[in-house]
């Protein structure tokens, strides 16, 4: 390690050693030069004699030096003085991504999005200079104060051209390796992207897809299995978030993005249609025949892992550890998988593929009515209703996980009007048809007939087709008992309750959080107001609960821009910001906050924090006196006190019983209560006998 002090090139001062990795340390750094700050990367004494690390590390000098964007470290300088190899780079405040996910948890949508566009900016600059990172993951990306995103650690780079790309051993963090680089193939722009979306996933989930006991098993994944969709974990993940991440992640290259630039122009669109399906993904399902690896595949892939690079570098391997502190890479030389746990593996997936093509078959048949029957009615309906996920009929072409669906009314007995706005308020669309002899200029028309039976799951969106008739004297009861329904909208929960009873309805409830409605009122209807419904309709009114609690998060010890990110991340703002001394805090981070930890609030309250001005220096202030003249006739003695008074403070600072002239002059050091003048009053034998003005200097402990 260099010691603090240590001067490279005449220029760069070693200030502190601020990380480590693998293969080289890292320290912060004055230039004095152009005085700044920078960051040096130094190769570690053990491998300098080394060809192999040397050239390494010189590749990632090599690989950046003509890089300059906003979210890639740049590169300043390198060089090699007495057998010390070193970059100099840009000194990025801040942490690594790993550390940031393992700090906050899963991060929010929006904020993956907007690291993914970062991460992928700073990708696209690199591919356009023919420069492939190979090793994107979390610890590689560092995270600012200000969110701002640096990709880093170029060190396993190569220019894409030629055969270049092309290594016998995979290289990169294997949880995060693409599976052409897991059986040692070609890399090229396209592995970065997979690389990506892999990192994308662990930001949105807080998990990377895969994981295991060793890196051939986790190599062995990336090439068969696939990936389990972002929102079976997190439904809140918008759909086309979840399409991007398994796009990047397509086993086949053709089948990914095939360049930073279009990955960027999808995620910019993400808040714009968070259910578009502007993202085309290849379906995950895959009918060509399984292909089963044996001993000689899992070999080969082991041997790309840790067979030639572990033996020419084992003691690299030996100190490789994640950057932060992270668990170290399993290196174990294992054998190969246990062809038993293979087979069970593969029946398992097979016995899952069963299963799922009888649900599918059950699911389009009873969409097609094959199943119902006059006896067994009923008991196909219940079935409807207790699986909520199962339409019988989808008219819209959304894919079936975007779909939503919704249970169709009764509509017979209606007139044309009320019978539209009844389906419009459950978001269907009707297409109305006449029986004979009737059309549409007869004003008294009502509905005879509808395509789905009460309380059919219906799809959000489709046409349902509705058949129009005269009403016979059979109908002149039925419409003689319907009612409109009142706009309760801002109406009390009590209100709104009698209103709908008084007009003959039912009232279901329902209640949710609400920013804008006062707790107690209603917040919406279904069906609006105005729409005409049988008599007896079950009104559904939800009625706000006010604004939702949050809980405050510990802020002490760190810096206003993390405390308002961390406040805004649960609903929370910063307050009143203040300032004072701290001997225990870091100069910017915070004290003390105004609501302790752990308080359920309101979202919305605004907390005030208290910043540290570092430790406040500490002052005592000084000063003497020289009295010479004798306040006693020769051969007396008595008692003399001196008082020192500064404005309205006062202190006896020399008081003694029996004093003689021999006792003069009197010289007296004393300390005062601040800097500047004073004056010392001389009392003799309790009397005031003179006074003395005194200047104090402040001088620091």
């Amino acid at each position: 390690m260099l010691q603090k002090g240590t001067i490279l090139a005449g220029r760069y001062e070693i200030l502190e050693h601020i990380g480590s990795g693998g293969m080289a340390d890292v320290y912060k750094a004055r230039c004095h030069k152009l005085n700044r700050y920078v960051a040096i990367k130094v190769l570690r004494r053990e491998y300098c004699d080394n060809e192999s690390f040397v050239r390494k590390f010189t590749v990632e000098a090599q690989s950046t030096a003509g890089l300059i964007h906003p979210n890639i470290v740049n590169i300043y300088d390198a060089g090699n003085e007495e057998g010390i190899h070193y970059i100099v780079m840009e000194l990025a405040e801040g942490m690594t991504l790993k550390r940031y996910i393992r700090r906050y948890g899963r991060l929010s949508a929006r904020e993956t999005v907007d690291f993914a566009i970062q991460i992928a900016s700073g990708l696209q600059a690199a591919h356009e200079h023919h420069i492939i990172h190979r090793d994107i993951k979390p610890q590689n990306i560092l995270v600012s104060d200000s969110g701002t995103i640096k990709v880093t650690d170029f060190g396993i780079a190569r220019a894409a051209t030629g055969d270049d790309t092309i290594s016998s051993s995979a290289m990169g963090s294997v949880r995060y390796l693409s599976p052409e680089q897991a059986r040692g193939g070609y890399a090229d722009e396209r592995s970065d992207i997979y690389s990506l979306g892999i990192t994308i996933y662990e930001m949105a989930t807080g998990k990377v897809p895969f994981d295991g006991e060793n890196t051939v098993a986790i190599a062995l994944m990336h090439l068969r299995d696939e990936i389990t969709p972002p929102r079976c974990y997190f439904p809140d993940i918008p759909s086309s978030l979840e399409k991007i991440i398994l796009k990047c992640t397509m086993k086949q290259p053709e089948q990914r993005y095939q360049s930073a630039a279009e990955l960027i122009l999808d995620l910019q669109k993400v808040f714009l249609s968070p259910d578009g399906n502007y993202v085309y993904v290849d379906p995950l399902v895959d009918d060509s025949p399984t292909i089963q690896r044996n001993t000689e595949d899992i070999e080969k892939i082991r041997k790309s892992l840790t067979g030639t690079e572990r033996k020419r570098n084992v003691e690299e391997k030996k100190s490789q550890v994640e950057e932060e502190g992270e668990e170290e890479e399993d290196y174990k030389d294992d054998a190969s998988m246990n062809p038993k746990l293979e087979k069970l593996i593969l029946v398992i997936t097979i016995a899952f593929g069963v299963l799922v093509a009888c649900i599918v078959f059950y699911l389009v048949g009873n969409s097609l009515h094959l199943f119902r029957t006059s006896s067994n009615k009923g008991t196909t309906q219940a079935a409807v209703e207790t699986t909520t996920e199962a339409p019988k009929e989808a008219t819209t072409e959304s894919k079936p996980e975007d779909t939503k669906y919704t249970k169709m009314p009764n509509l017979i007995g209606l007139t044309k009007n009320a019978a539209e706005d009844e389906m419009k308020a459950l978001g269907l669309k009707a297409d109305f048809a006449y029986e004979d002899g009737s059309s549409s200029a007869d004003s008294d028309l009502i509905v005879k007939k509808q395509q789905y039976n009460k309380d059919d799951a219906v799809a959000i969106g489709s046409t349902v087709k509705i058949t129009l008739g005269k009403k016979d004297s059979a109908d002149a009861t039925t419409t003689a008992e319907k009612v409109e329904v009142p706009a309760m909208v801002n109406y009390t929960e009590k209100k709104a309750e009698k209103e709908l009873t008084k007009a003959g309805l039912k009232v279901k409830k329902a209640y949710a959080t609400s920013d804008t409605v006062k707790e107690g009122y209603v917040i919406k209807q279904s069906p609006k107001g105005g729409t005409i419904v049988n008599k007896g309709f079950a009104v559904t009114i939800t009625i706000s609960k006010g604004v939702g609690k949050t809980t405050v998060p510990s802020l002490i010890g760190v810096s206003q821009s993390v405390a308002e990110r961390e406040l805004n991340q649960v609903g929370l703002k910063l307050g009143t910001v203040s300032y004072d001394y701290s001997g225990e805090v870091g100069v910017g981070d915070v004290i003390s906050q105004g609501i302790e930890s752990g308080t359920s609030v309101d979202k919305g309250t605004k907390v005030s924090v208290v910043l540290s001005l570092g430790e406040q220096e500490s002052y005592r202030y000084e000063g003497s006196v020289n009295i010479e003249e004798q306040p006693f006739d020769e051969g007396a003695s008595g008692s003399i006190k001196l008082v020192l008074k500064q404005d309205s403070w006062e202190s006896t600072i020399y008081s003694k019983s029996s004093v003689s002239n021999d006792d003069f002059p009197l010289n007296i050091t004393f300390e005062g209560d601040r800097e500047g003048g004073g004056t010392v009053i001389m009392y003799v034998n309790g009397k005031q006998y003179n006074t003395y003005s005194v200047n104090l200097s402040a001088i620091s402990d």
